[in-house]
């Protein structure tokens, strides 16, 4: 199994966003997470085969539910890292000694933290500017593309899989 770990703010979102729709009436959860970002991510999991991991602190919080509702109804299905003192690079390795099947992964996120070692450190790519004080720029195209290129495309195996279900 490949894996996408995911941080939420900062990467389906950005600064441009919410400047964008600063002025609209927008409800919900597309008030907080930008579609297109969304889209986006469908790309990297449609290309590999992934399944996606949410690491952010959203996962403990009320938009949780309307967070997986908007993710499933892009066919992003997702699981959460366990909550361990808020040291995501700890919560990470726990989901991965839980989940022994994983192949290879990457981490998504605009932040770096303390509790990521060289290997977490390896796998990172780092989205945005912001390092936690903005929101950055969010996922962009060039990121899907590394995503890609670190995890591969689906082998035809799954692709057949997939068409006869």
């Amino acid at each position: 199994m490949k894996v996408i770990f995911l941080d939420i703010d900062g990467v389906l979102n950005s600064d441009e966003y919410f400047d964008k729709i600063k002025k609209l009436q927008i409800q919900g959860i597309e008030s907080e997470i930008d579609i297109n970002k969304v889209k986006l991510l469908k790309r990297a999991v449609d290309e590999t085969g992934a399944k996606v991991v949410i690491t952010s602190s959203w996962r403990h919080t009320k938009k949780a539910k309307e967070l997986k509702e908007l993710l499933s109804s892009y066919a992003i299905y997702v699981d959460s890292t366990p909550f361990i003192e808020n040291k995501r690079g700890l919560e990470i390795k726990q989901w991965l000694l839980e989940n022994q099947n994983v192949e290879n992964f990457v981490i998504l996120d605009d932040e770096i933290f303390d509790s990521y070692d060289q290997r977490l450190m390896e796998k990172l790519i780092k989205i945005s500017d912001g390092n936690g004080h903005s929101f950055g720029e969010g996922l962009l195209f060039k990121d899907v593309n590394k995503i890609i290129e670190r995890l591969g495309r689906k082998k035809l195996e799954e692709v057949k899989e997939e068409l006869e279900r």
